[in-house]
């Protein structure tokens, strides 16, 4: 019995502690003097992205069709999309093929496996009908360069899904 009561009471203590310290106060996060903040540059006159509003529609997985709903073209400095060496696209910037860079299928979203499993992510269909945000930048390497067309083409057999004049 005498084991039994000291069990207990070492669990109770055991659990009063937890309670207590979860909760202690949380320390307040300290934030950087508005002084010491650097200010974006702003883009200079030929630093200008494109930004596509498109509508996807998916048959069995595979984009079918692709409606250019709106585009608009504003000043402002562009993603490092030329960077990207791989991709389930390729989006190309007029007729110049250097002029193109990668981006994942819009309507599949990245979603974590569990811990148990050796591949740590899997691709889940966002459905039949996907709108899509796409930026193209409208200049490389500190010049602007002829956007009057983009081209969007899968990389594996090289279909066409899209082709938009801006």
């Amino acid at each position: 019995m005498r084991y039994l009561l000291l069990i207990l009471t070492a669990l109770l203590s055991a659990a009063s502690l937890a309670q207590t310290n979860s909760q202690m106060p949380i320390e307040t996060p300290k934030f950087e003097p508005t002084k010491q903040h650097k200010p974006m540059a702003k883009p200079t006159d030929y630093q200008r992205i494109a930004i596509l509003n498109i509508n996807l529609k998916y048959d069995k997985g595979e984009a079918v069709n692709a409606e250019l709903v709106r585009s608009r073209i504003i000043k402002s400095v562009a993603p490092k999309v030329f960077t990207r060496q791989m991709g389930d696209w390729q989006v190309i910037i007029g007729n110049n093929p250097k002029n193109a860079f990668f981006v994942n299928d819009p309507g599949y979203l990245e979603v974590e496996n569990d811990d148990k499993n050796e591949i740590p992510y899997h691709y889940i269909s966002r459905g039949a009908d996907v709108a899509w945000d796409l930026v193209v930048p409208l200049y490389k390497d500190g010049q602007s360069i002829d956007a009057s067309t983009i081209t969007i083409k899968r990389v594996k057999d090289g279909k066409q899904i899209f082709e938009s004049k801006i």
